[in-house]
């Protein structure tokens, strides 16, 4: 047989993973940087067929008092419909793992199981098929899991297909109609966007340790941003959304005053034509939206004495390109400016940046899976109009079989199975 199993030079395994239809940032040579960094001991390893790559893996390890675990994040990279390459890189990947100690593999192929709409109605079959590929290989298929997580990847995600965009019209088509008004308000607010340097990241971490503490989930510590700002390069994206309150106020005060000129008109015509209730409508029409002006500035005024700035952190988020999608990975806004909608134009930039670069798919990532209300991200991921997709899952093979078992039933009764 003409394969052969072997560990990959980076520049070879990062070759075949932009070009893959499965490959995402969790299977980058980036990540493995990044990983590498963090005392994480990764392996790259794949199957070429003569000289060609034909198969691999970013292969992560984890420890237990049993030993060790091969991690398989979003992997392997592989013609999951060739029976004969897939059984040789699970026997060779097996060897390779029981070599260096390890207790068991586990897989969370990024393969879709199941696709929804919004509301959680099936929109086509579920993946059965690739589940009897799996047990075929030998691997164990652990039970689905719903909810957040950000120790790992999710078993759910939302993805909106931004192949068909073109163009500033067509883009901004395929929002929802909250997000369209979202974003003519974040014109009117005057919110500006700004990618982040280096000496940007305390700001950042802040804001996401802020959003965490208040949602009740686990932070990424700023080692971990420093080191994908520094890993990742370009292909890492920091953005802040931040709103300048002297110019924002002026702005509303300039719009207060166009309308006490236009109701002192207004007057003017009631006074000369009192029998025609237009001009009153008008008039009660421009008065509210002089209340609503002033309203504004009255609120920014107090949060730009509250801030002790001129100019606040709204929302920020991270994103990951790669040839096959874009990410949005973690993000935070502080709940006094959530008025402000900075989230909605980060997220449109960033679709708007990816359609530029012919980027297929704009990855929004984790959701619960759960389509009951009880999930608080849903709702603003859907409504720029996406679907859901159930991932495949967990699979485990285990390389020491009987080790392996004494070590679920160890789990089991201490009641983390």
């Amino acid at each position: 047989m003409p394969y052969r199993f072997v560990e990959l030079l980076p520049k070879e395994f990062e070759k075949f993973e932009q070009q893959h239809a499965l490959g995402t940032y969790t299977q980058s040579i980036a990540q493995y940087h990044v990983l590498s960094a963090r005392g994480r001991h990764p392996y790259l390893i794949g199957v070429k067929h003569y000289e060609r790559v034909v198969a691999a893996a970013l292969v992560l390890t984890e420890t237990t008092r049993f030993g060790s675990v091969f991690l398989f994040d979003r992997g392997p990279l592989i013609d999951f419909n060739d029976r004969a390459l897939c059984h040789f890189f699970v026997t060779k990947s097996r060897q390779f793992a029981k070599q260096r100690g390890a207790l068991y593999i586990e897989w969370t192929p990024n393969v879709t199981y199941l696709v929804t709409n919004n509301k959680g109605n099936m929109q086509q079959s579920v993946n059965d098929s690739f589940m009897t590929t799996m047990s075929g290989l030998g691997f164990q298929h652990e039970p689905f899991t719903f909810g957040m997580s950000t120790t790992g990847s999710p078993s759910w995600e939302y993805v909106k297909d931004i192949s068909d965009l073109s163009d500033e019209k067509s883009i901004l088509k395929s929002y929802s109609k909250n997000v369209q008004y979202y974003l003519k308000k974040n014109k009117q607010f005057g919110i500006q966007l700004r990618e982040l340097s280096l000496t940007d990241l305390p700001s950042f971490k802040a804001l996401t340790e802020s959003t965490a503490e208040r949602l009740h989930y686990h932070d990424k510590d700023l080692a971990f941003y420093e080191s994908i700002y520094d890993i990742y390069g370009d292909d890492a994206i920091f953005v802040f959304a931040e709103l300048n309150f002297e110019t924002y106020i002026a702005s509303e005060r300039d719009k207060v005053s166009a309308l006490e000129q236009k109701l002192v008109k207004i007057n003017e015509k009631i006074s000369k034509y009192p029998n025609q209730d237009k001009f009153k409508r008008q008039y009660h029409e421009f008065e509210d939206q002089k209340q609503h002006h002033s309203q504004r500035i009255q609120k920014a005024t107090k949060q730009f004495s509250d801030a002790g700035q001129a100019t606040v952190v709204v929302a920020g988020a991270l994103f990951i390109k790669q040839p096959q999608e874009m990410t949005y990975l973690y993000s935070g806004t502080y709940e006094a400016y959530k008025d402000y909608y900075g989230p909605y134009q980060i997220q449109d930039m960033m679709i708007r940046r990816a359609v530029a670069l012919g980027i297929p798919r704009y990855n929004f990532y984790g959701i619960s899976g759960r389509f009951d209300g009880s999930d608080g991200v849903l709702g603003f991921k859907t409504a720029f109009e996406g679907h859901a997709r159930q991932l495949v899952g967990r699979f485990i093979l285990p390389v020491r079989p009987l080790k392996y078992k004494a070590y679920r039933a160890l789990k089991k009764i201490t009641g983390r199975a």
